[in-house]
């Protein structure tokens, strides 16, 4: 069955605006819907194959992009396409913090305070 025009306006959401969950891209469309609403029938639209079949051609396009503009003729362009094709393939290089840290440690004899008192 084919996709009705406001289902593929929430699936282009989901797709466009990275961070935005499926509840709110519902509700972009569909303001008037209770958040109950709004999460039951996007995760219902979701669980159709015509929908992750429409999902997968904007990953294609997606990435297809970014292998084209890894031979673009900017350098920072190239870069940061080169860095997201390596980072999908091979996962995010772990970045090492160096941190210092400091202790003091009192020792407090508290036996023969009776004297002060």
């Amino acid at each position: 069955m084919a996709l009705k025009v406001n289902s593929k306006k929430i699936l282009d959401i989901i797709a466009s605006e990275p961070g935005i969950n499926y509840t709110q891209a519902y509700k972009q469309i569909h303001p008037t819907a209770s958040d109950n609403t709004a999460r039951n029938n996007s995760s219902q639209l979701l669980k159709k194959p015509e929908s992750q079949i429409y999902l997968q051609k904007h990953i294609d396009k997606a990435t297809n992009r970014v292998v084209q503009l890894i031979s673009s003729e900017k350098e920072n362009i190239a870069l940061q396409a080169s860095e997201a094709v390596l980072d999908r393939a091979l996962g995010k290089s772990i970045q090492r913090i160096q941190t210092e840290s400091k202790h003091l440690v009192m020792h407090i004899d508290t036996t023969d305070l009776s004297s002060v008192v």
